[in-house]
This record gives C-alpha cells, sequence and structure tokens, in this order.
C-alpha cells in the first residue's frame, strides 16, 4: 500500500507498441487507475503508447533488455520491485513472466500473476524450459490466466503448468461508438470507396502470423467473381511492405487501401463490409471482438481462440487454416446474401454484449486481484474511467 492507502499495481510487459496486448495493458491500467496505483514496466522499449499513459498520469519505466536471454533482468526488476513495492505484479505474456518470477527469487514481496495473450506459430517445443517452469517458475507465481481455453492448452503443453491451476478470462472491449450512415459514408468516400463497393479487411498488427497473403489472395479471388469488392487494411508492422508488394502484384491498382496505423481504428473498422482474420494463431483477438461488437460480420480462421469466440454459420464464418479459396467463397457468400450478413453481424453483436464485454473482464480481475491482496484487500468494483 501507498501512503493514500492504495494497493499498488505493476504491469510488465514487453513494450508499448500498438497492438492487441498492448492495448489492453493501456486500458487496464486507466480503469484500475481510481482504486489502484498503477505502473507499467516495458522490458524493451517504451512504444508509441508510452507517453499515452504518462499522459494519463501513470508512470511507466522502461528496462531496455539486450538480446537473447538477458540475465540481468531479473537482478533489474527485482531492484525496481524494491524501491516502487507493488504489491501485485500482473506480466503479460510468457517472457515478461519468465523474468519477474526470477526477480521473486531477489524481492519476493510481490504477488506474481501471468496472463498469456497469444503463442508464437509455429509452437517451440523446448523440454529445458518446461522443465524449468514446472520445477522453479510455477511456483513463484500466484496466479495463472489464458485469454482462451486453447491458450490454456498450450500453456500445459508447452510451459509445463497444471491444467487446474489456469483459470479462462477472455478478453473484453468498450463497445465501438456507433457512426451513423451519413458519417459511414463519408469515411467511406475519404478513404475511396464508393457507396457501391463491398468492402473487406481487418485491423491489427502486419505480422506474419497474422496471414495477410491469404486475404490479399482470396480478395484478388473474390473480385474475379465481384467487381466492386475492394479491401481496406489497417495497420502497420514489419511485414507490410512485402503485403503491399503482394497485393500491388496480384490485384488490380487500389483495389485494397493500406491505411497504416490508425489511431482512429475502431471507428474505421464499422467502414467494412465484413471482417477477416485469416491468422495462423490467435489468443482472443481485439480487433475480432470490436468488428462484433459494432454489429460487422465476420470471417476468420479457425485456430487459436477464434472458435470460442465466433459460432460458424451463426454470427460468422470459420474457415480452415491457410485456405484461401474458402476465404473466397465466403466473401463471396457475404457479399451476394444481405439477408445473412446482416443476421450474422447481429446475432455477433449479440454475443459480443453476452460474453466479451470490458466491464466483465474488468470484473473478474478486480476479483482476482482482491483475492491476491493482504487479507482479501479491495473488494472487486467495476470499471472507474
Amino acid at each position: 500500500m501507498n501512503g493514500n492507502g492504495r494497493p499498488r499495481l505493476a504491469y510488465v510487459v514487453n513494450s508499448l507498441h500498438p497492438g492487441g496486448t498492448e492495448r489492453l495493458v493501456v486500458d487496464m491500467s486507466r480503469a484500475f487507475g481510481a482504486d489502484y496505483e498503477i505502473e507499467v514496466i516495458c522490458l524493451d522499449e517504451p512504444g508509441a503508447w508510452a507517453d499515452t499513459l504518462r499522459q494519463s498520469g501513470i508512470a511507466v519505466y522502461c528496462l531496455w533488455r539486450q538480446g537473447g536471454l538477458d540475465l540481468s533482468m531479473p537482478v533489474r526488476l527485482a531492484r525496481h520491485f524494491r524501491r516502487s513495492r507493488p504489491d501485485i505484479v500482473h506480466t503479460h505474456q510468457c517472457t515478461p513472466w519468465f523474468y519477474a518470477a526470477l526477480s521473486r527469487l531477489l524481492y519476493a514481496r510481490p504477488r506474481l500473476l501471468l496472463e498469456e495473450h497469444g503463442r508464437f506459430y509455429p509452437e517451440a517445443d523446448k523440454p529445458l524450459r518446461r522443465l524449468l517452469n514446472r520445477w522453479l517458475v510455477r511456483h513463484l507465481t500466484h496466479r495463472f490466466v489464458a485469454v482462451s481455453a486453447d491458450i490454456r492448452e498450450r500453456l500445459v503443453r508447452y510451459e509445463g503448468l497444471n491444467h487446474s491451476q489456469i483459470e479462462v478470462i477472455y478478453n473484453g472491449v468498450k463497445p465501438v461508438p456507433a457512426i451513423d450512415e451519413t458519417a459511414r459514408a463519408h469515411r467511406r468516400a475519404q478513404l475511396g470507396f464508393s457507396e457501391r463497393d463491398f468492402v473487406v479487411g481487418t485491423v491489427g498488427r502486419f505480422d506474419p502470423i497474422k496471414n495477410l497473403p491469404m486475404l490479399v489472395g482470396a480478395l484478388a479471388a473474390a473480385r474475379r467473381q465481384h467487381d466492386d469488392v475492394r479491401g481496406l487494411l489497417v495497420g502497420d508492422g514489419p511485414i507490410r511492405g512485402d503485403v503491399e508488394r503482394l497485393a500491388a502484384s496480384s490485384t488490380e491498382a487500389g483495389s485494397i487501401v493500406f491505411t497504416g496505423h490508425r489511431e482512429d481504428a475502431r471507428t474505421l473498422v464499422q467502414c467494412l463490409d465484413l471482417f477477416v482474420l485469416a491468422s495462423f494463431s490467435e489468443g482472443t483477438s481485439m480487433a475480432l471482438l470490436e468488428a462484433m461488437s459494432a454489429g460487422v460480420p465476420v470471417a476468420v480462421t479457425a485456430v487459436g481462440g477464434n472458435p470460442e469466440i465466433v459460432v460458424d454459420g451463426a454470427t460468422g464464418w470459420l474457415l480452415p487454416s491457410g485456405d484461401e479459396h474458402a476465404l473466397a467463397e465466403a466473401i463471396s457468400q457475404a457479399r451476394t446474401d444481405a439477408i445473412v450478413r446482416r443476421e450474422r453481424g447481429l446475432a455477433g453483436m449479440r454475443r459480443f454484449s453476452e460474453h466479451f464485454s470490458f466491464d466483465a473482464m474488468i470484473e473478474r480481475y478486480g476479483a482476482l486481484y482482491a483475492q491476491l491482496l493482504p487479507n482479501g484487500g479491495l473488494a472487486a468494483t467495476r470499471a472507474k474511467i
């Protein structure tokens, strides 16, 4: 506890570059800021959203981790925690968890929580890591959370954790503020789309795991049947140039619009007639939840946590991973059948409200934090933003 009686909560993350995990850290920091003294520790580099949090009065620190196994990290984290004295350390993803757990060998005061968001693709089976986690790291950790049942199974298989110890808490997002038809038409026109265009796209980081070439190929195939199909890809990342070159070589000039990173991405998702997630692997996609909250119909690969979110044939389309033809067929069906498109969009909105709201997620974490604090700590409260 600090001088004003509020417990201290530290989030540890690789960085605050725009992405789903990082977005969740920002939103959770703000949500719990009224009841906890919050700080965010970035292992690698601050990232673009560090200043966003600092402007909200939340302290952000960076430790500038070296490449490979940086054994100075546990020492530096322990030194930092000894100064800031957090009651709870909430680590996002396994690398921050590993270093924060080892720091407890030097400074054991904080209660430690792992939240795993996603996994590498393909998974690397490392028996030595599993053994170290099973015999040491998990014993330095108080609670384990996976953002989907699929992620829980992967933590058991690849990280050596016990299934019974891992709680599933699905990610939640705030509903996307709705824009009316006039505003939507204006936004689409600004992006270069006409009223008759059928706009298919996605929002997220341009990373190999997102399999954006599958989306580009499916768009090209769908355009051969329907010349009004257009693409909208919102985001940035290490393979953006490769994806743009692929689009230029396989589709007509201008048929796919690339916006780069946009702070208004949550609004732009409403410009889509169909949201697509072609990933090789997913935890609980924030962009997918935002599309569903806005009533945008969705087509996603049946990987990771996606089948736990999207009900095939009811709230969207579930497709085999890597099946470009199946995605092109889904785009064509959505394009030609407005009734199915509308029904699945509305059903997705209802499913979002019932299972994936931001408030429900915050309540779950609030209760978990209360259990970790001495004597039960604070009663779990709803977010105050």
